[in-house]
């Protein structure tokens, strides 16, 4: 009997050193992917933080140039892209491709596509009211350069788009419909697609800053704006990598 109670004294203990053991373990797991996370969030952040500031830095250049070399063909180009490459040219291509999924019965086509829309939207509408919010001028508007805050991006009048600069709604709105096909490309290796998304976005940057409308400052913040919220959109539509 002494023996038994022995036996199970010692087994009841193992058992807990086990369970200990195991629970620390998960612990330490949980924390370094939680630190792990933390890092790529911290040098995202530090690496888009830099970029802006570089962003601002040359803003004033960019404006002199822009004004002196937008000129002939590349300001029509760029005015064209603007115009079609906003909600006009983001919903013709997401319906033509969500048909076609829908046709060939590509459910993760579709599924991604919505995605996509849900994300350009949420993008567009975040960057109206920042931009409101913050009220710079932008670089052809009569105004002087400069934060007039929302008393003016707010303003019901017909110049209050001069000062719902930062940041570019348009740029936005493309970046968003974008990042979650870049990013799911990314991470099943079609860098194909992930070259159109990061061209899209590009291509709606470039516009936007060529024909006047918007600072180099403006068009990076709505494209981190885009690239952020389509990481967000994906993980919170459970999107299986």
């Amino acid at each position: 009997m002494k023996d038994d109670k022995r036996f199970d004294l010692v087994e009841g203990s193992v058992r807990e050193l086990y369970l200990l053991v195991m629970s620390v373990l998960r612990r330490s797991l949980f924390l370094q992917k939680t630190l792990s996370l933390w890092s790529l969030w911290g040098s995202a952040a530090l690496f888009s933080g830099l970029i802006l500031a570089l962003a601002f830095w040359v803003d004033a250049a960019l404006v002199a140039f822009v004004r002196t070399e937008s000129v002939g063909w590349s300001r029509w180009l760029a005015g064209r892209i603007s115009y079609w490459g906003d909600w006009y040219g983001v919903l013709a291509v997401g319906l033509a491709v969500w048909f076609w999924g829908r046709r060939n019965e590509r459910v993760g086509v579709q599924r991604l596509l919505v995605l996509m829309g849900i994300c350009a939207a949420i993008s567009g509408l975040g960057a109206n009211v920042i931009r409101a919010s913050t009220g710079r001028a932008r670089p052809n508007a009569q105004a002087a350069p400069g934060w007039y805050g929302p008393a003016q991006g707010m303003r019901f009048a017909k110049n209050a788009r001069d000062f719902q600069s930062f940041p570019s709604a348009h740029t936005a709105v493309v970046a968003g419909f974008f990042a979650p096909l870049g990013i799911v490309a990314r991470r099943r290796k079609r860098y194909g697609l992930l070259c159109l998304a990061l061209a899209g976005t590009a291509l709606m940057m470039w516009a936007r800053v060529w024909i006047g409308a918007h600072h180099l400052s403006d068009v990076c913040a709505a494209a981190g704006l885009g690239w952020t919220l389509g990481w967000v959109v994906l993980r919170r539509g459970g999107w299986n990598t």
